[in-house]
């Protein structure tokens, strides 16, 4: 793929992935399900939503992930590609654990009983090193995916230099052709199936990298595609071109699960058999590999255009991904005590949330070369300096 042109449909992704991941967030406050602390109220409505939305947003995310490490190598050396990522990526994270993540586990502390003489007083247990939960308040929380890029980066030097280099033009050329044929794209989703039916009943999710195996095994693979997607001449092609029959195909697993699985339902089947395991491992497979598929071979068709905000947004987003969460949990604590219905008390959370990030990128961090680097931004200076397609984390 021609990497000397910017892919405004890849910003775009990236951009409506991370919006669809605060107001996944935001929900998190209102839904039936575990966070660090609820709305005296639920709704199994917001299930309705948020369970498919949260099988695909962050396979996505990882997808353009490995698109935007493959071309972060294109133009460096490999001493060069690990400071970049160290910069981007490392940098961000150890400033958000001892910055932005304190205020997140704080609120939550509060609304334990667990009282402090004031923040700062609440803060300096940053640097007694006692890993969150466990009455500790050293975390990275949502920032868990930076981490795991990195790794992930790190882990896939070898292919990214292999895919770069001369020797892997027939290896390319086998791949394309056998994903041409049709139908044949649909297999990625076997590594998937084979991982969760392998791994999920024995490694639940923590984001906690060391004990991950499920999910970090699981969230490469997509990372992997990511970068056979955009490094193989020809797979997007053949992506947009059987784009319509995956998203057919998509609806048949989603309206199954969306209506007797993920929502609030009527009993249909014993969660707790073997024969439930098999069968929701395939259909959410199905799912999930069929809709990333549609949603990347409709993007280069409606989404290959620019304008003013897609142009801010893909400098901002990164920012206001490291922001949001923290901005979310300190205005919900008081929201969610207001005597208002649950959608209002979600709307002025999320409206919040994406103004308080707004003032805080737009005022305090874009400004200053120094508070550009701690959110992973290239500094002005080096911005204007290179000229290439920027769709990795923070650009």
């Amino acid at each position: 793929m021609n990497t000397t042109k910017r892919l405004y449909y890849i910003d775009w992704l990236r951009v409506i992935a991370f919006t669809l991941l605060i107001l996944y967030h935001t929900g998190m406050f209102f839904v039936p399900w575990d966070f660090h602390f609820k709305n005296n109220e639920t709704s199994e409505l917001f299930e309705l939503w948020m369970t498919p939305l949260n099988q695909f947003r962050l396979p996505l995310l990882f997808m353009i992930s490995g698109m935007g490490v493959y071309f972060a190598l294109s133009h460096r050396k490999t001493s060069g590609f690990i400071k970049e990522r160290s910069t981007r990526l490392l940098l961000p994270l150890i400033f958000g654990m001892l910055v932005i993540i304190p205020p997140q586990i704080y609120f939550e502390r509060l609304t334990q009983n667990v009282h402090f003489e004031n923040y700062f007083d609440f803060w300096k247990t940053v640097f007694y090193f006692v890993p969150y939960p466990e009455g500790g308040s050293l975390s990275w929380h949502h920032l868990w995916y930076i981490i795991y890029i990195f790794v992930y980066s790190l882990m896939a030097i070898p292919l990214l230099k292999f895919l770069k280099g001369d020797k892997s033009k027939i290896f390319k050329t086998k791949l394309y052709e056998f994903f041409s044929k049709p139908g044949k794209i649909y297999l990625l989703g076997l590594p998937l199936l084979f991982v969760f039916y392998s791994l999920a009943p024995f490694f639940p999710t923590t984001h906690g990298l060391f004990d991950d195996w499920y999910n970090f095994t699981y969230s490469f693979t997509f990372f992997i595609y990511g970068i056979f997607i955009i490094s193989v001449d020809g797979l997007w092609d053949v992506i947009e071109q059987q784009r319509k029959l995956s998203l057919k195909i998509a609806h048949i697993p989603f309206a199954f699960l969306w209506l007797f699985v993920w929502g609030p339902t009527f009993y249909i089947m014993n969660e707790e058999t073997t024969a439930f395991f098999f069968f929701y491992g395939f259909l959410k497979t199905t799912f999930v590999i069929c809709w990333l598929l549609a949603v990347l071979g409709y993007s280069r068709i409606i989404l290959n255009k620019t304008n003013k905000f897609l142009a801010y947004a893909t400098d901002a987003v990164y920012p206001f991904y490291i922001l949001h969460q923290t901005i979310m949990m300190i205005f919900g604590y008081y929201i969610i005590k207001l005597p208002l219905g649950i959608f209002s008390k979600f709307t002025i959370v999320a409206i919040i949330t994406f103004g308080g990030s707004f003032i805080l990128y737009e005022f305090f961090i874009k400004r200053f070369n120094i508070s550009r680097v701690l959110f992973g931004m290239k500094t002005v200076h080096s911005r204007k300096a290179l000229n290439i397609p920027q769709i990795i984390e923070g650009e």
